[in-house]
């Protein structure tokens, strides 16, 4: 019998572990073949984190994390793709500077991670568009960017 993974939102974690899934590939696949923007909105707690977690294995090409699943089987190509993942939940909402500092702290580690250190820009937008740019022209391939937690500074600041 397999466990329940209660907390566990990483979809690399789960499968390694053999964790109980029901799989949800054949939506994602869905959802990747389009190649277009989606925003999807859940209620909290309801795995927002561990479908971009799926989604993001999938557009990376991880095709060993599916093996079984229904996605393994289907005609997709398995042709990685930049990914940029952003998560807001730890975003300091303190003050509108915090939250612009905090956003440039973290579009810069993602671009280290990915190898991108000549990008100059004074703003977190500002370099979030050139990191685009520069994983676009060295992988050739459309840049897939997944955002999670978008709602944690809203809701911080509300409550």
């Amino acid at each position: 019998m397999k466990i329940i993974p209660y907390g566990i939102d990483s979809f690399s974690e789960l499968r390694q572990h053999d964790y109980l899934y029901v799989d949800k590939t054949r939506l994602l696949y869905e959802l990747v073949r389009h190649k277009i923007p989606y925003f999807l909105s859940r209620p909290r707690r309801f795995g927002k984190t561990l479908t971009v977690s799926s989604l993001k294995a999938i557009l990376e090409g991880r095709r060993e994390l599916f093996k079984g699943l229904w996605i393994d089987s289907s005609d997709y190509d398995w042709q990685p793709y930049p990914v940029i993942h952003l998560s807001l939940a730890s975003l300091n909402t303190s003050s509108p500077e915090k939250v612009e500092e905090e956003l440039l702290n973290e579009v810069k580690n993602i671009a280290a991670q990915k190898n991108i250190t000549d990008i100059v820009a004074s703003s977190s937008s500002q370099y979030f568009k050139f990191l685009i740019q520069k994983l676009f022209t060295r992988e050739q391939a459309r840049v897939a960017i997944l955002i999670d937690e978008y709602d944690a500074p809203i809701l911080r600041r509300i409550s």
